[in-house]
């Protein structure tokens, strides 16, 4: 809404900045989703020149749901790295935990376990290292905290290719000051009415600006008139 805190607080903000300000950094400010946000710059924007807006396309890169549970709990190669003891794991065990089919190859393909098919009681698996570094992990972390910037093109790849990262296109508003720009807002009447001509408050109050090129609505046209539909009648 045009007059609720939200658009109290973006125009003080705006009266503060140098320039202009982004939609999204602002509601991220305000603690407010971006779509209420967008909603109030087109209620001011209603109002006449008060505020100017342009809307902008950015890529950003989000992780996927999977790219959020890696990010907190360590990707699926190093639960499975962890989940081998000194003395080594059943393979048909570790391939029922939960990160056991995708993190096996993967961990194999780091050369951080390795399989003994030699035991008595079946292949075995067995920890090549002592301890691993959960290089994904720590870049889905980056990706989080706004620093996506940091990786490059090759990391990005691997994580989409994985389908931990996905790269998305955010729509956005440069909002500026317009050239009625003003923290105070007062309503735009719509019509002048009799009130306000006898007394003179029209002078004073804000309208919105009419709009001359509307059509009027086209009056029911094709009816017969009454005496034609007599002497239809009567014929």
């Amino acid at each position: 809404m045009a007059d609720g805190p939200v658009a109290e607080a973006l125009l003080r903000r705006l009266e503060a900045a140098d320039g202009g300000l982004d939609s999204a950094e602002l509601a991220a400010e305000l603690g407010v989703e971006h779509q209420a946000l967008v909603g109030t710059v087109k209620s001011l924007q209603a109002l006449g020149e008060i505020i100017e807006a342009e809307l902008r396309s950015t890529k950003r890169w989000e992780l996927t749901v999977e790219g959020e549970e890696i990010a907190r709990e360590g990707s699926h190669e190093a639960r499975v790295f962890h989940s081998v003891p000194p003395e080594g794991l059943a393979q048909s065990e570790l391939m029922r935990l939960p990160s056991g089919k995708v993190g096996f190859s993967k961990a194999m393909s780091n050369k951080w376990i390795r399989v003994d098919k030699s035991t008595a009681d079946g292949p075995r698996v067995f920890r090549v290292v002592d301890s691993v570094e959960d290089e994904v992990q720590r870049r889905l972390q980056l990706v989080r905290g706004g620093q996506a910037e940091k990786l490059g093109e090759k990391e990005r790849s691997e994580l989409k290719k994985r389908k931990l990262l996905t790269e998305v296109t955010l729509k956005t508003y440069w909002v500026s000051k317009g050239s009625a720009f003003s923290t105070s807002i007062s309503k735009q009447e719509a019509e002048l009415s009799p009130e306000m001509i006898s007394s003179g408050s029209w002078r004073d109050r804000p309208f919105k600006p009419y709009n001359f090129s509307a059509h009027g609505i086209l009056p029911d046209s094709g009816h017969l008139h009454p005496l034609l539909k007599v002497h239809r009648d009567a014929d």
